[in-house]
């Protein structure tokens, strides 16, 4: 079967009996055309099925109308949620992200930005949770004066618009949450102290057991590294130390999952022995047994909220400055959580 045609700028001109520079003022939205014209050309090119040339408009314009976001790993979830939001925001802007992973692998970072801005990205988002040891081809962005927007890192080296969770505010809640079930004795398991949002964490747990007027115990605070198989062997680590707790915060839910399966095969029973708050709200969190009390990131919003204030610095260069967001994570109350039966 034949392929259909391309319909041209200059067939749609010569069916409206009007220039080319008409009908691009009227792509262009600009005032300067009769709204009788305006009407004629759009429902020609409705007729016709014309769609602009994004590449010629742009070069006309010097303008790309293209977004650069750069992330870690699409398969993360929580990235993942980061890049939905980001595209929704670009798409209503009339502007399309160009997307790149890194695979985890922070050495892959300078390329990707090298190959992207010789595309002529017009602003760079960077979805990653932490920094590293790669940054100095950051610095060269930010003299460049290319709009970068970072989601979820920040750099004390540098100065950049930050866009993240209140991690602290989210580590507090959790544990005052226990704490206010009657829990004195509170285990938790952390993520990697290469992640502000892991300390960040720490920081509220420890801010909670102060106001409490508890003691913070290290017997009771294990490392792991985000995923399920460190929540695991972390419990079996707390539960060696024969230390007396009932009452668990893992800064991941999927630390808590792997915890909650170590202590089941300790004959120990959640909520009833060792209640347990979890941290993000995956989708599988309500659907454990029990369904695990956690705090809700709103990540989706984090990826909205950095593509507008990366499109509002594109637009109006200088009038975000450089600023921190921080967005409140939602507390989410299910079954993996009661009272301390012991005190």
């Amino acid at each position: 079967m034949a392929s259909k045609k391309h319909v041209t700028i200059w067939q749609v001109a010569e069916e409206a009996g009007v220039s080319i520079q008409t009908v691009s003022r009227v792509l262009n939205q600009r005032p300067d055309v009769s709204p009788e014209t305006r009407q004629n050309i759009l429902e020609i090119i409705e007729r016709l099925g014309y769609q602009p040339n994004a590449v010629a408009r742009g070069l006309a314009s010097r303008r790309s109308r293209t977004l650069a976001l750069i992330t870690a790993d699409f398969g993360d979830y929580f990235l993942n949620q980061v890049v939905n939001g980001a595209e929704c925001v670009a798409r209503a802007h009339d502007y399309i992200y160009m997307l790149g992973s890194t695979d985890c692998r922070p050495g892959n970072e300078p390329e990707y930005t090298r190959l992207l801005t010789e595309r002529h990205v017009e602003g760079i988002l960077f979805a990653r949770a932490h920094g590293g040891a790669y940054e100095s081809h950051l610095a060269k962005l930010v003299r460049s004066g290319i709009p970068l927007v970072s989601a979820s890192f920040s750099l004390n080296t540098m100065p950049l618009t930050v866009i993240d969770v209140d991690n602290v505010e989210g580590g507090f809640n959790a544990t005052q949450c226990l704490i206010e079930h009657g829990h004195s004795r509170i285990a938790m398991i952390k993520g990697p102290e290469t992640f502000k949002s892991a300390t960040d964490r720490l920081k509220g747990y420890l801010s909670a057991l102060q106001a409490a007027g508890l003691s913070m115990d290290p017997a009771l605070i294990v490392e792991g590294d985000w995923y399920y198989e460190s929540g695991y062997t972390a419990m079996q680590t707390l539960l060696a130390r024969r230390q007396p707790f009932t009452a668990l915060f893992a800064q991941s839910d999927a630390m808590a999952i792997g915890a909650m399966r170590a202590m089941r095969e300790a004959s120990l029973r959640v909520p009833q022995d060792v209640s347990v708050v979890g941290y993000d709200d995956l989708p599988v969190a309500a659907f454990v047994d029990p369904p695990l009390t956690t705090i809700r990131q709103p990540m989706r919003e984090v990826g909205e909220t950095a593509t507008q204030l990366l499109i509002q610095e594109i637009e109006e260069p200088g009038s975000i400055q450089t600023k921190e967001v921080l967005l409140r994570t939602e507390f989410i109350h299910r079954n993996s959580c009661t009272d301390n039966m012991n005190y």
